[in-house]
C-alpha cells in the first residue's frame, strides 16, 4: 500500500510527457522480452528437429585394447 502511495505521488510530480516516455519504455521492455522468449522456443525446436533427422548415434564398440590413432578424430592424409 505504501510503494502505491508513493509512485503515484510520484507520478503526480511527473510531466504527462514524462509519464508516456516511461510507459513506452515498459512496453518495449515487454516486447523484447518477449521476442526473446519467441527466439529461444524457435532456436529449440530447431536443434530437437536436427537430432530427430539425424538418426542415432555411431555404434561403439568396445575394446580392451586399441592400438593406432582413434577413427574420426583426425583428418585423413591426402
Amino acid at each position: 500500500m505504501l510503494g502505491r502511495r508513493g509512485g503515484r505521488a510520484r507520478a503526480r510530480r511527473l510531466s504527462a510527457e514524462r509519464r508516456r516516455q516511461i510507459a513506452s519504455l515498459g512496453g518495449r521492455a515487454r516486447h523484447r522480452s518477449l521476442q526473446a522468449v519467441r527466439r529461444i522456443v524457435d532456436n529449440l525446436e530447431y536443434a530437437a528437429a536436427v537430432l530427430e533427422l539425424r538418426g542415432g548415434g555411431p555404434r561403439v564398440l568396445r575394446m580392451k585394447t586399441f592400438s593406432g590413432r582413434l577413427p574420426g578424430l583426425y583428418p585423413d592424409a591426402a
